[in-house]
């Protein structure tokens, strides 16, 4: 048996168990996201523009719980997809960032085979939704 098996996750430490779940979870998700140009993160950042635009840098930042420097890099490759288009606010100090028809286009694409993915063990994702969405909550207070 390899290493990777031999020792299983139930005496991990909670950030553990987090961190190689997410992972894994992105993995999955980046395989089936490829030949759309897109990645987990470029669709968490679609997803949350979609929510809150128009939106600066700044607050899709905070939100994502990411640097504005890694985010800015992520919204230019979005930009050069032609999915996501930025704008001076009427405030003129920050940009706005909005949405395209192509970016509106990929992103339902793209929110349909995610929805495949965890269609497939309903009972399991949605329990893990209510722990995570209280865990996140209670992290952020």
């Amino acid at each position: 048996m390899s290493l990777a098996h031999s020792a299983g996750p139930e005496p991990w430490p909670t950030h553990r168990l987090l961190s190689i779940a997410a992972r894994l979870d992105e993995l999955r998700i980046n395989r089936n996201l490829t030949h759309l140009g897109l990645t987990k993160g470029s669709l968490d950042v679609l997803e949350a523009v979609a929510d809150l635009a128009p939106v600066s840098v700044s607050d899709l930042a905070a939100l994502l719980c990411v640097s504005k420097q890694s985010l800015g890099r992520v919204i230019r490759r979005l930009q050069g997809l032609g999915f996501l288009s930025r704008e001076r606010s009427d405030d003129r100090r920050y940009t706005d960032i909005r949405l395209t028809n192509d970016g509106r286009k990929v992103l339902a694409a793209a929110e349909a085979l995610v929805r495949e993915l965890t269609q497939s063990r309903p009972d399991t994702e949605s329990a893990l939704r209510l722990d995570l969405e209280r865990y996140i909550r209670d992290l952020r207070m």
